[in-house]
């Protein structure tokens, strides 16, 4: 076991990686990729949320259903003027995002006029899909890439009336949200799932059950980087974790399942359940009953024991990055494919030589972790096992560097913190 060594105050901001103000609305996954496509149509501007809205209002022409119309007026979203209507006609419009919410398997998500500029002017900015200043991120840019097929985008841009959801993730799309949404929310995401592990196991359970919870992941995080919290900035975060805890505590203590869901626990609570359904790590019994997947709990088991394994010899904010290197890709393709083999070198090399041709710009240099996560979506897709960690794909490039210094260039990007590669035509 390494034993810990104090740090200079002042020497590395300690806090957490937790998306501290969700909201409901963050229920669907699947509209994070649509962020990324239209702001790829658009570009960065002052009103983009108002261009999501108008485009995922607009109308777009059916066959009439029976069980469509159903489900519409079930769910409010069709007056009685619109029945008669409709019950004349071989086809009706709709909205777009309402056809998208109808074909997924939950058949839920679609967004309020409220909902609309909380989700897309938040959202894929906290978790790093778009840049703060609304332009396509790299991370963004890699979805597109690589995780955007034509027949997907025809949907999402009301060409094609094809009954697949785009709200769905394809597996390789489920590769590239477990590290976005790890990377943004992992150091309360991994306790709070080591939390329902725990306490929930195999059994069904309420999104109240899972509220329940949530204090406890909660004092866990605060606890964790507590005894790194030296600047004023730290310890501010550490009171506001204390005081979200404190604030689900008492609304559990109510036990009024009226005050739910707009409550900070029902805020906190839901969208992290439904993320889990729309990655398979959990499956919905009904509207508000979730069990995890046999599946789903093996990953997440794999992934909390490595993280409270690097937690016992590492500083907290090291933590989650550490997992992300080691520890991510192997677990996450067990998970979809069954079973997982780490590369050999030479294999390692070529993978990593294939998605650069692919990602390669006009400047040459790709991100390290954007070419992983090509691979690793590519790797799902077609049911191959293989991975690389990011640890061990770069002293792969370190290596080759060392062998033959003209085959491939790599160093760090802008921000210091990740690695990007060129590899020799």
């Amino acid at each position: 076991m390494v034993v810990l060594k104090h740090k200079d105050k002042g020497e590395q901001v300690a806090r957490p990686r937790w998306l501290r103000g969700s909201r409901r609305s963050w229920e669907r996954i699947g509209f994070l990729k649509l962020a990324a496509l239209l702001i790829s149509r658009y570009g960065p501007s002052e009103d983009f949320v108002e261009k999501v809205r108008t485009h995922i209002n607009s109308a777009i022409n059916v066959s009439y259903d029976p069980e469509l119309v159903r489900w519409l007026s079930s769910n409010g979203l069709l007056d009685r003027q619109d029945l008669k209507e409709i019950a004349s006609k071989c086809n009706l419009d709709m909205r777009l995002q309402y056809w998208w919410a109808f074909n997924a398997p939950v058949q839920t998500g679609w967004l309020s006029r409220e909902a609309i500029p909380e989700y897309f002017g938040f959202f894929p900015r906290k978790t790093g899909i778009l840049e703060d200043n609304f332009d396509i991120s790299e991370l963004g840019r890699t979805l597109l890439l690589g995780f955007m097929p034509s027949d997907e985008i025809a949907v999402w841009e009301g060409t094609s009336v094809s009954t697949g959801s785009p709200l769905i993730l394809t597996k390789g799309q489920r590769v590239f949200f477990v590290y976005s949404i790890l990377e943004s929310d992992g150091d309360f995401m991994l306790p709070l799932l080591m939390e329902w592990v725990h306490s929930l196991g195999s059994k069904t359970f309420t999104y109240l059950d899972a509220g329940r919870l949530m204090p406890s992941a909660l004092d866990r995080m605060a606890a964790n980087f507590r005894g790194s919290a030296y600047s004023s900035d730290d310890q501010r975060e550490i009171r506001e974790i204390e005081r979200v805890r404190d604030l689900i505590t008492q609304q559990n203590e109510m036990n009024i399942e009226k005050v739910g869901l707009g409550s900070r626990r029902e805020q906190m609570s839901i969208p992290r359940l439904e993320w889990l359904v729309d990655l398979g790590v959990l499956q919905k019994e009904n509207t508000r009953s979730y069990r995890f997947t046999k599946e789903g709990l093996l990953l997440v088991d794999d992934l909390v024991t490595h993280y409270q394994d690097l937690s016992s010899r590492y500083y907290p904010e090291d933590c989650l990055l550490k997992l992300l290197n080691q520890h991510l890709f192997g677990p996450t393709l067990r998970f979809l494919c069954s079973q997982a083999k780490q590369a050999e070198l030479n294999d390692c090399l070529r993978l990593l030589k294939e998605a650069y041709q692919v990602a390669k710009g006009t400047l040459g240099y790709v991100l390290l972790r954007s070419l992983l996560l090509l691979i690793h979506g590519w790797q799902a897709e077609t049911d191959t096992p293989t991975f690389v960690e990011y640890d061990d794909a770069l002293q792969a490039v370190e290596t080759e560097s060392r062998v033959d210094p003209e085959s491939v260039y790599y160093t760090v990007d802008r921000l210091g913190n990740e690695h990007q590669v060129k590899f020799a035509a």
